[in-house]
Formats: C-alpha cells, structure tokens, sequence
C-alpha cells in the first residue's frame, strides 16, 4: 500500500462504516469526539475537511490506529461485517471492602448528630461543638476510600480505561475525552444527605493557588461556600465539556456519584490531559494528583513513552507520589504505567514495555531517588520494572495482569491497613476527650468547693497574664529568626550549589553519561538539570525542617509551661492540668499553611494525620503507609514548598530545539546553551522563591497558632471567673451536669472494635 498524508486518510475516511462496527450512534459518537450531532453528520458525508485534533479523537474513541481506520474505510461491506465490534466495557467487579466501615461512619453520625443540632447555636457549648466537628471529620477522613488518579496526554485513554473500570460507558461519554475539569466519581452510597436527589456538583477553586479540596467532600458548610451548580448527569456535560465550558470559566471540579462496583473500593479522579494547548489542564493535572493514593499513568502504546512531555510528566507523577515501602505495600505498588490500546502493539509488548523501563531507567535521578526514596538508583529502578501494565479491551489477555494486581492492592492490601488506622485514630480520640471533659469537671468541682482561694489564684493569673504573654510573644520573635535565618542560609546554599553545577564541564560530562545523541541532548538535558535542581531544593528543605524540629518543639514545650502556668488553679493542694496538646492541635487545624511546621504538627497528638490530610498530602501517606522518617518528610516538603518543575523543564528543552547546533563539537555548545536557557528562564530565582514561600508560610502558621493559644488562654481564665462570679450555683452545678454527659457521650461513642482488626498488620 502507497504511503499515504494524513490529509489523504482523512479524505478516505468512512465514518459511517467505523461508527457502526464500533456500534455507536451519530449522536453517541459526536458526544465522544466533543462536537454537535449536526457538524458529526456533516464529517461522515464529507470527511475531507475534518480538522486534525477531531481526527486524533477518533482513533482514541474508537481504540484504533490510523491503518486501522483506514483499512475499514476502504474495505468491502461483506469484510466490515465480519470485523469484530468494540468490546462493551467489561467493569472490575470489586466487593463492598469498607462496607462495614461505611456502616460504623453512618452510626456514629446518627450517634452525633442530635447532640451537634442541640448545641450548634449555644455560645457556652463552642467547646462540645468544636470537639464534636473533629470527630466526625477524623472519621471521614480516616474512613475515606483510597483516591485512585488517572494520568497522561489528552489521547492516551483514560476515558476508555474509566469506561472499562465502572461499565457506565453511557453516563462517561457525557464528558470524555472533552473535560476541562478535575472529575471526581464516587459510590452513589457515599452520597452525602445534603446533596438530596443531586448526583453531580460542581465546585469552584478557593483560588488562583489552590483548587477544590476533594478531601472536605462531607463538609458541608465548605462545599456550598464553593458550590457553582448541582443537578442530575446532564449537568456536567453543560458544566465540564470543554466546548461549553468557556462559558464557565470558574469551574474548577465536579463530583459525581455513580452506582459501580469498582467505586466500592476506592474513589476515582479523572483529571485533564497534560501537554495540550491548554494550559490549566497541565495545571490542574499536578494540582490534583497531590491527593491521589493510587496513580494510574497511561500512554498510547504506539507511542509508549517515546514523547519528551510524556517521560517528564511521569518523572514528576514518581517524584510527587506517596511513598510505600513495608512488607504488605512494597516499593512503588500504587504505581501503574499502562500502555494503553494495547492490541495494536500485542506482538511487541515486551518490546514496548521494555523499552519504555529502559527510557525511564535513564531519565530516572539517582538524586532523586535517594531524596525522595531512600533507595540506590538500581534497588528502585527493579521496583519500577515491575510496574509496567498493558490494557486493551479487545483483547483480556493484555489487561489480565493489570485488573488482578490493581484488584489486589484495592480489596486485600488496603482495607485492613486502613481498617486497623482508623479503628486507633477513633479509640484513641475517645480516650484523649473523655479525659477532657473529666479535668474540666474536676476543675469546675474544685473551684466551686473553694471559690475564695479559687479567686486569689485567678487574681494572681491575671496579674502575671501580661508578662507571660509578653515572654510567649519574645520567644515566638526569637524562632521567627531562626526561620529567616534559615531562608537566607538556604538560597545561598542553593546559589553556591548552582555554581558549582551548572558548568560547561559538567554538562558535557552528563551528556557523554546518558550517551546521549544531538536530539536526546536538546530534549532531556534540560530535564536532568532540572532534577538536580528539584533534589538538591528538596535537601535543603528537609535537611533545614528536620534540624529545626528541636527547636520547635523547646518552643511549644515552652510555651506549654507558660499557657499552663497562667492557666492553672491549684485549690487545696490539686492542681487542675490543662489539655494543652488540644489547644495546639486545633490551632494546626485551623491554618491555612503550615510550611515546616506541618512536619512538626504530624507528631502532635491523633489530628495529626487529619491535619495533614487536610492540607493536600495524600491519604496513604497521612495514615503511615510510607517509608517513613526522612523520606516522609521529603514526601511532605514536596506537596507544601516543591515547585511545579515539569514546565521548567518543558521551557527549556524548546528553548534549546530551536537552536541551529552543526559539526562535531555540539556538545559543548549545547552546554553553553543550556546555561543561558537557564538564566533566561530564571530557573534559580524561581527555586529562590520557593525557598521563600516555604519558610514564609512557616512564620505565617507560627503566628496563627501562637495567636490561637492565646486565644485558648483567654477562654480558659474567663471561664474560671464565670465560676468564681456566678451567683447561682445551681446553673454551675447544671453546668457539671452537662460537661458529665459530655464525657459520657463521647466514652461511648458506638464504634466497636474488634480485637484482630486492632492487631492486623
């Protein structure tokens, strides 16, 4: 057969044919490719001016190569009819793994819910509120299913892999592959009750920094505050498909609630496409996976991972994915590099596959590797290896090994891990609050049995109130220093590393390392740089928040024994303590940003996993299925101060392709290059200001938690001299009363735990 332009197969084309051995209908078939029935049904009588993206559409909509539409096209009527048709999407039917754990979540929200209505409007009882509002939250964000993302280039089949997964190929062609948004698919079961009949919402973006926060999913107050719209499955084809949603522009996530049986396992996010035209889809595509537990990374298996912006996407999908390495989850197990539509390559998939691990084996820092994994570049790339899938749906064979092991992962690795988590995280809340509300009866008890020694004591507080506060403020002074410090140390480290890396000599020698050609020079060197880059920053970061751990926690240790000595009331020899680790933890809560203080904050208390949840690291990492140590340090400096690096990368590769580079002596011209490229794009400056942002937002959250104990304190004396004061004793006793219910509501929060689930591992 002549070789033909792509003009001439578009020319040849016989739409009509296609659709009907795919089975689709005219108006299915426009759906999928983005575009109106009407203009579909002028393509198919007159393909010829069909424009280029609608015709990539159609070979990944169809699951067909060029050759493949073309033969059909030409083919006579008696062959067409005994070509096989697309295979109905065969759905991973996955058992309800949580179901138990879903039915435990609905009792202790029965359980809450009228003593919440009962005090919600009762200035007196903020403290029961406050203390309720966390238990549920810990519960919902403990009880959550794994979030599983998928990946890659706008054509590489995310949308047939969905499909496939859930079997609501009708409901999903409402939206793919045209979104323009982050989509989020969830059981209809985890519907929560103030959606109503609604099965789809769509959200805004806090803001231009940071998107819908998928995690607050079961708060509701926060979902309508960024609520746009809300409405059965058509609401998101108006909302979601790019060619509608110029007209909604602040749309930044929906989230749809579908009955499939592979949601009973985990929640799935389908997010935009990177490297389009598009810049936001790049943008949210990073934004969104910060969350993800599970990532599954698809490529177009004739083009498997052979495109620059694909093997950089993934290097930063391993950089930012949440870090596994135990006996029950090993190294890298939430990773799936799939090569998509693999029927067309079934003859070569070990070829393709091995390939696309050697690509990556090379493009792989061993920098990297160590910052983020701890592992020798050779250990992770044997890991990686095995985590190279093929998916088709023509042919079960190439998606068998993929469905078991992802089946695995989903149903018998993580449900007791979880299970175990949250059972502890629930046990021990119960514990830390019923002792709450017995110091505070203890102390309401003591100061009504001696009101008088009670008043010398609140006396003497508030006469030493002012210079604690003003110690409390001096100390908060001297470790916002030590922070500038700090950020001034770490760019002049990052300037002087730079210095002695990025010259001509060393460039030339990476060059002559990778063995690279011309082309594979211009394309990948600025990425490998760049990773130099990303590791030595992330270095700093760590190295820097794990040396000032010492000196937060003397700091908070501190400012313990100052907020307790102003606080405490000692009657006839009984000092009543206070629940000072609550008071920081609700103060880490409520921060906007952490900055290095989010380590820190970890270790404080059973919140700190929900704090950070909360803050964009992934489940699976706040839950202690992670390396741990340093490397989970280097995980969470990654999601609060890493930089976004793929573009920088991206910018600099294009920068150096368009440069005329001829004879034997292109290295170290593309070397001299590169450096400018790297001035010019103000790559350290860029890395400067991250340094920045990070220790900045350590300061800002410093400032938030220190003026919330200050805050607490304030409530803690005005509340001792209501007791002292009060002229009816009778409603300080109620008052007693009521703090007794409160202790015993929450001692017998109905959440039964077994004894293997507590000792399962």
């Amino acid at each position: 057969m002549e070789k033909l332009s792509l003009e001439d197969i578009i020319e040849k084309l016989n739409l009509k044919k296609i659709r009907e051995i795919k089975g689709f209908t005219q108006s299915e078939l426009a759906k999928l490719l983005g575009i109106s029935k009407d203009y579909y049904v002028e393509l198919e009588e007159d393909p010829k001016d069909m424009p280029m993206d609608i015709f990539m559409k159609l070979g990944f909509v169809t699951d067909m190569s060029r050759s493949d539409l073309l033969a059909i096209s030409e083919s006579s009527n008696e062959l067409t009819s005994n070509l096989p048709k697309l295979s109905k999407p065969t759905m991973l039917n996955l058992p309800n793994v949580y179901k138990n754990i879903s039915f435990k979540r609905r009792t202790l929200l029965n359980y809450v819910k009228p003593t919440l209505e009962r005090y919600s409007n009762k200035e007196d009882k903020a403290s029961a509120v406050l203390k309720t509002k966390e238990l549920i939250k810990l519960t919902n964000a403990y009880s959550a299913k794994p979030l599983v993302a998928l990946l890659g280039p706008s054509d590489a089949g995310k949308s047939t892999l969905i499909n496939s997964l859930t079997g609501l190929d009708t409901l999903l062609s409402q939206w793919t592959p045209t979104t323009s948004s982050t989509v989020y698919l969830k059981h209809l079961q985890d519907k929560p009750e103030w959606l109503g009949e609604d099965n789809v919402c769509i959200f805004k973006a806090e803001s231009k920094k940071n998107g819908w926060n998928f995690r607050n999913i079961y708060d509701e107050e926060y979902c309508v505050a960024h609520k746009i719209a809300s409405g059965d499955y058509s609401t998101l084809e108006k909302y979601c498909n790019r060619n509608t949603s110029y007209n909604y522009k602040e749309v930044d996530s929906a989230v749809v609630y579908i009955d499939s049986p592979v949601l009973h396992a985990c929640d799935i996010v389908d997010l935009p496409g990177f490297g389009t035209e598009e810049l936001n889809d790049t943008i949210q595509s990073q934004r969104a996976r910060e969350q993800a537990d599970v990532v599954l990374f698809l490529c177009q298996s004739n083009s498997f991972l052979n495109k620059m912006n694909d093997i950089l996407f993934l290097k930063d999908v391993i950089k930012n994915l949440a870090s596994t390495n135990s006996s029950e989850i090993p190294l890298l197990s939430n990773l799936y590099v799939i090569a998509s539509q693999a029927y067309i390559i079934e003859k070569d998939v070990d070829k393709v596959l091995n390939r696309g691990r050697d690509v990556m084996s090379q493009q792989l820092s061993e920098e990297i590797i160590k910052q983020f994994y701890g592992k020798s570049k050779d250990e992770f790339v044997e890991a990686l290896s095995k985590r190279f899938f093929t998916y088709s749906l023509e042919k079960p064979m190439l998606r068998k090994s993929f469905e078991e092991d992802l089946t695995n992962l989903l149903t018998n690795i993580f449900p007791p891990i979880k299970t175990k988590k949250l059972n502890e995280e629930i046990e021990n809340y119960k514990v830390q609050v019923t002792r709450h509300y017995t110091i505070e009866i203890k102390k309401v008890e003591k100061v009504l049995e001696n009101r008088q020694q009670a008043q010398e004591e609140y006396n003497e507080r508030m006469k030493s109130k002012p210079e604690a506060v003003k110690q409390i403020k001096s100390k908060k002074k001297v470790l916002e220093e030590q922070i500038k410090l700090l950020k001034i140390n770490n760019q002049q480290e990052l300037r002087l590393w730079e210095q002695s890396v990025l010259t001509k000599k060393n460039l030339v020698s990476m060059i002559n390392e990778h063995n690279y050609t011309k082309k594979n020079a211009q394309e990948f060197l600025p990425s490998n740089v760049s990773d130099l880059y990303y590791a030595k920053l992330q270095e700093i970061l760590r190295d820097s928040t794990d040396k000032i751990q010492d000196q937060i926690t003397e700091f908070f240790n501190e400012l313990e024994g100052i907020t307790k000595a102003i606080t405490k009331i000692q009657v006839e020899g009984t000092e009543i303590p206070l629940d000072f680790k609550g008071i920081l933890s609700g103060g880490f809560a409520g921060a906007t940003v952490l900055g290095a203080l989010g380590f820190w904050a970890s270790t404080v208390g059973n919140l700190g996993g929900y704090i950070l949840v909360a803050k964009g690291v992934s489940l699976l990492s706040a839950v202690g299925i992670s390396v741990g140590g340093t490397a989970a340090a280097a995980s969470f400096v990654s999601i609060i101060g890493g930089p976004i690096t793929i573009g920088i990368g991206i910018a600099l590769g294009a920068f150096l392709l368009v440069k005329g580079l001829f004879g034997d002596g292109w290295k170290p011209r593309i070397a001299e290059n590169l450096i400018k490229a790297f001035k010019k794009q103000n790559v350290l400056e860029k890395y400067e200001e991250v340094i920045t942002l990070y220790w900045d937002d350590t300061i800002t959250a410093v400032d938030f938690v220190v003026e919330d104990i200050l805050e607490k304190i304030d409530e803690q004396l005005e509340q001792i001299k209501n007791i002292i004061i009060s002229n009816d004793i009778n409603e300080v006793k109620e008052s007693v009363n009521e703090l007794r219910e409160m202790e015993i509501f929450f001692s017998e929060i109905p959440w039964e735990v077994e004894v293997k689930q507590l000792t399962t591992t």
